[in-house]
């Protein structure tokens, strides 16, 4: 019986024993904690939040617990980590300072006082940065004149990507974008200076700064500029008791070139110079003379001898061609002078003159009269300008050339003509006296200006212009156009009107007169210049 006893005894030990190791924690080999990482429960661009559940404590109480973290699989404590309390358990953590689109490792830790567990190893990947947009501001529009402005901006942020392009957009509409005009102003951040060309006149513009980068285009505050007006540039004489002053108004405002006996034919402007052509009576061997001048910038240069006369100019780079007449002793001869030397186009047997100039490219085009009716020099080889009795204006577009004068035609009254490529046509039928004085081609149209005699006799006359060949009367008594110019769509025409009693000098703008002179004294506008 005491046997039984014995043996029942030792079996419930054993069985009892066995029951304490089942319920008792995990334990490993070494005496370590036993640690698992838990799934991370969010990834974002900077940090990522997860944590881990420390099973056992390896038989020694848990000192130290959290997540290590690296570029390299496995980390461990002596790479990032963060410290999560102490004990067994749950808990979680966040992994902070990361870079954003990067692959990253990650796992649990435990520490007890035999050293430290690490969970399994897990990767994730860091979530791309926010899509940001560039941040610029618009800078104030200077150096405005009539077709460029002076803009720009700076690009503050760049919105953490680089910046990939730049500049300034325009246009006629609120807040525009880079589908329409822009510039193109480099890349990066800073500041930056953009040229603005291709405006018209007159006209109110919206511009802003723009900057990309690869989140999109973001744009600068919307500011407005208005452009200058074109600067019109208009040569003439006015009377004044027994003087003649040449004068060259600007916008309008009149400056005098010399006060003598004295006339301004043709005005240039090139750049910042304008030269203005024309004659002035000066003291030579017979009394008082006229000598054919150049005026640049108002400072007058004699280039003819004691009898000749400048009407066109025209400036090719550095050279500065003029176009007239000059005296050879019985005659005068149709001359130019290029940079102030003369040649004589007419041999000065008869009376010639040369009244206009056109450049084109290395070609230089010049119309006028020898004696035996019109003639074209084209680098100083003439031909006959058949049809047309006195050729007063060339323009030459690409390989047309165009000559605006008048013809007798057979009949009583001159008819203005325009000559085209050797073929003239009649702008009027000749039953009333008219002439053709100047002409410009804008595109496809052919603009002419000059007169037409209202009926015999001649006075009073009828200041027209002619587009392909159909007549627009301009307003005003007794006028003539004597210049025409065509500037982005605007017609403008000098010439005088008020010819019966005192001239006036005018312009008209579109058909709109407005006079340059008061009447008070003669005058009249030959030239112009629009810029």
């Amino acid at each position: 019986m005491k046997k039984t006893i014995s043996v029942l005894l030792i079996l419930t030990i054993i069985i009892l024993s066995c029951q304490k190791e089942i319920n008792s924690p995990l334990k490993s080999p070494d005496g370590l904690p036993v640690v698992v990482t838990n799934t991370l429960t969010t990834i974002a661009d900077t940090f990522a939040i997860g944590g881990g559940n420390v099973l056992s404590d390896g038989g020694s109480a848990i000192i130290a617990r959290g997540i290590c973290w690296s570029t390299i699989p496995n980390p461990s404590i002596t790479d990032n980590h963060s410290a999560n309390g102490t004990g067994l358990g749950s808990f979680i953590d966040s992994i902070t300072g990361l870079l954003p689109s990067t692959a990253y490792h990650f796992r649990a830790y435990a520490t007890n006082g035999n050293g430290t567990a690490y969970g399994t190893d897990s990767a994730f990947i860091t979530s791309a940065l926010p899509a940001i947009l560039p941040v610029v501001t618009t800078n104030t529009t200077t150096l405005i004149t009539a077709t460029t402005a002076t803009s720009g901006g700076n690009v503050i942020s760049d919105g953490g990507e680089a910046i990939t392009a730049r500049g300034i957009c325009w246009g006629t509409a609120q807040d525009p974008d880079i589908t329409g005009n822009h510039t193109s102003d480099g890349t990066g951040t800073g500041s930056f200076v953009s040229n603005i060309t291709g405006l018209l006149p007159s006209t109110t513009y919206h511009v802003r700064a723009y900057a990309t980068n690869s989140t999109g285009t973001a744009y600068g505050g919307d500011s407005t500029f208005i452009t200058a007006a074109r600067d019109v540039y208009i040569v003439g004489y006015e009377d004044n008791s027994a003087l003649r002053n040449a004068i060259l108004w600007k916008n309008g405002i009149a400056t005098i070139l010399t006060s003598n006996v004295a006339i301004a034919n043709a005005v240039f402007v090139s750049g910042n110079d304008v030269y203005v052509g024309g004659s002035d009576l000066e003291t030579g061997p017979a009394g008082y003379t006229r000598y054919a001048k150049i005026w640049k910038n108002g400072a007058a240069t004699t280039v003819g001898n004691d009898l000749s006369e400048i009407y066109s100019v025209a400036v090719s780079g550095n050279d500065v061609y003029a176009v007239g007449y000059e005296s050879v002793g019985t005659a005068n001869a149709a001359t130019v002078w290029k940079n102030g030397v003369a040649t004589h186009l007419s041999n000065g047997v008869n009376n010639a003159i040369a009244s206009s100039v056109f450049i084109n490219g290395a070609d230089v085009y010049i119309v006028g009269s020898d004696g035996f009716g019109s003639k074209i020099w084209k680098n100083g080889v003439a031909s006959s300008v058949n049809g047309v009795d006195a050729a007063n204006a060339v323009y030459v577009l690409g390989t047309d050339i165009y000559v605006a004068g008048h013809s007798n035609n057979g009949t009583t009254q001159d008819i203005a003509v325009i000559w085209k490529n050797g073929v003239a046509t009649n702008l009027t039928n000749g039953i009333k006296y008219a002439d053709a004085k100047s002409v410009f081609v804008s595109g496809t149209d052919v603009y002419v200006t000059g007169f037409e005699s209202s009926g015999p006799p001649l006075n009073p006359i009828v200041a027209k212009i002619w587009k392909n060949g159909t007549e627009i009367i301009l307003p005003g008594t007794n006028a003539q156009g004597n210049a025409i110019i065509v500037s982005d769509g605007d017609v403008y025409v000098a010439g005088d009107g008020d010819l019966t009693s005192t001239g006036i000098a005018k312009v008209w703008k579109n058909g709109i007169a407005t006079s340059l002179s008061n009447g008070t004294n003669n005058a009249q506008a030959l030239s112009m210049f629009v810029k």
